[in-house]
């Protein structure tokens, strides 16, 4: 199977571990901002879904593969995404205004 693209350098994979560290310190300093409490849940969804995107997409080196196997990714992503908003639903996470 050929490959369309050459593989990224060593610099590519510095800068996407950078952008991760970076993500990752957001995720926890969000939590301590009472402001974004009523958005906290899908925000911290929204991180994870890019940080999983970044590392299946450069140290899964997905992005080279052809698309059936990028779906397969995919659709575990969107299954989890969804059962994350169930979980939070069910404990009442997303309720702004309060019971």
């Amino acid at each position: 199977m050929a490959h369309d693209q050459a593989p990224a350098s060593v610099a590519t994979y510095v800068k996407v571990a950078i952008l991760l560290t970076i993500i990752t310190a957001l995720e926890v300093g969000v939590i301590y901002i009472r402001r974004l409490t009523p958005i906290l849940i899908p925000l911290l969804i929204v991180m994870a879904t890019a940080k999983f995107a970044l590392v299946a997409l450069f140290f899964m080196h997905l992005r080279y593969d052809p698309r059936p196997l990028k779906l397969l990714f995919l659709g575990p992503l969107i299954i989890a995404v969804l059962l994350a908003i169930a979980l939070a639903t069910l404990t009442g996470a997303f309720l702004v205004f309060g019971r």
